[in-house]
């Protein structure tokens, strides 16, 4: 299992094909970047040549770093909190062994 980074990408998906993923309204470069990482995670979770843990792991990794992002340009905003753990559900269920909450807290800390 491996969190995919920025530089690793570009194996799974073409910048053409991520620019796809970007939301007009958001003038943010970077948070439009990392919104679109997340949301290429979340709807190619099954298509993704990947484990499932690191898919799942990936895709958690990139939204954290979407929201600590848009917390910092935007303000706290509630809805993005409860997608968070919607998705920590959403990794409870699909994955076959329990939550790696060890691994949970080293993305949220940004150890990894």
């Amino acid at each position: 299992m491996k969190i995919i980074k920025e530089d690793e990408l570009k194996n799974f998906i073409t910048d053409e094909e991520l620019r796809k993923f970007c939301n007009v309204n958001i003038n943010d470069t970077r948070l439009n970047k990392l919104l679109a990482y997340y949301t290429f995670f979340k709807s190619n979770a099954r298509l993704v040549s990947l484990d499932k843990q690191s898919t799942y792991y990936s895709m958690y990794f990139w939204f954290v770093q979407f929201k600590e992002r848009y917390f910092k340009v935007y303000g706290h905003d509630e809805g993005i909190e409860q997608e968070g753990f919607k998705l920590l559900e959403e990794i409870d269920y699909q994955l076959e062994e329990s939550v790696d909450w060890g691994l949970i807290e080293r993305i949220e800390l940004k150890a990894i």
